[in-house]
């Protein structure tokens, strides 16, 4: 299976991938879980997995989640060690405890570089000049797994309706100019060699309760889309995916998070103001982006509490805020 295709199965206890999974797969994944789910314990075997981008990891933390919701555990098996490593990178061994596999398909070699490289601790090899480097080097990157708050899937798409603009010419263009798109109280500093698979972005931005300083980490890129992963401290725990694709004969531009607050103080937040900024944000970066190719942008979004439980064992996250941590360093500074 070397087209992108794929093929899921399930069976009493069981369920089997095969191919490249992407979130085309959520379908199929349904069937084979309500196949399997017989038992308490479910066994995924990757054994068959080629490719597995960011959106059908987030299709096997959706399964998970089902599985927790009715009692049940998903333990991933047959994992060879190019996609273990792809496990560590997302932080998702905690949630599927995978084991190595015995035997296993080839996994796509080219494909496999788009993803990061594991690690423990973020290591900031540059600092570009006027970025505050703060609440990054040195903590540890955080995905949907872990965090506190509800999970949400929030997706933002934009028809470029009138533009000869090919997909991958799109999110190279996302690439380039990302931090031109963003709106004016969000600063974004890319290193010199841009959005690629472990470089790190640093962000500066002004909120409604004031400043912060953090970043994020590029745990995928290719030609066709990138994720930004967040590191310990960010409001969100999780990513955000940029891609285009077409449809209908039209390019369409489309970031989708897929997060939770990363402890009880952002929750609030995010419960009072803090998502519809949010969403004003990705709503702005995707209409400037529409402007960017000379077409008007009406930019549609849908969300989907995906994890409506509070994760309460991640409450003390909030040691790592970085909007506190900002703060007190501004209060260090204007009284030192």
């Amino acid at each position: 299976m070397t087209d992108g295709s794929f093929h899921v199965g399930g069976e009493r206890g069981r369920i089997v991938l095969n191919g490249t999974i992407t979130d085309s797969a959520s379908t199929a994944l349904g069937d084979a879980y309500a196949a399997a789910a017989v038992v308490p314990g479910i066994e995924l075997d990757c054994a068959g997995i080629e490719h597995i981008d960011v959106s059908g990891m987030n299709e096997l933390i959706k399964l998970r989640l089902r599985a927790g919701a009715q009692g049940r555990k998903i333990t991933a098996v047959g994992v060879g060690p190019e996609l273990m490593d792809v496990f560590r990178a997302t932080r998702t061994v905690e949630a599927f405890a995978p084991r190595a596999a015995k035997s296993q398909v080839a996994y796509d070699k080219a494909r496999l570089a788009a993803w990061a490289r594991p690690i423990e601790r973020i290591s900031l090899s540059e600092v570009p000049e006027t970025a505050v480097n703060l609440n990054v080097d040195g903590l540890g990157v955080v995905g949907p797994v872990q965090g506190f708050g509800q999970l949400w899937e929030k997706t933002y798409r934009v028809r470029l309706t009138g533009s000869a603009a090919t997909p991958p010419e799109v999110v190279q263009a996302l690439k380039d100019n990302f931090p031109s798109l963003q709106p004016p109280q969000n600063r974004f500093f890319p290193s010199s060699r841009g959005i690629a698979p472990g470089e790190v972005v640093l962000i500066n931005a002004h909120t409604p309760v004031g400043l912060i300083s953090t970043g994020v980490w590029v745990v995928y890129a290719d030609s066709g889309s990138f994720t930004f992963m967040t590191p310990q401290g960010h409001p969100e725990s999780g990513w955000v995916s940029f891609t285009a694709y077409e449809a209908d004969g039209c390019t369409v531009a489309q970031v989708r998070g897929f997060a939770r607050a990363n402890d009880p103080v952002y929750e609030l937040g995010f419960r009072l103001m803090g998502s519809k900024e949010q969403e004003r944000i990705w709503t702005h970066v995707l209409e400037s982006l529409a402007r960017h190719f000379g077409v008007p942008g009406w930019v549609r979004m849908t969300k989907t509490c995906v994890g409506p439980d509070l994760q309460w064992d991640q409450a003390l996250n909030v040691w790592y805020n970085a909007q506190i941590r900002t703060m007190l360093s501004s209060f260090r500074r204007a009284f030192s």
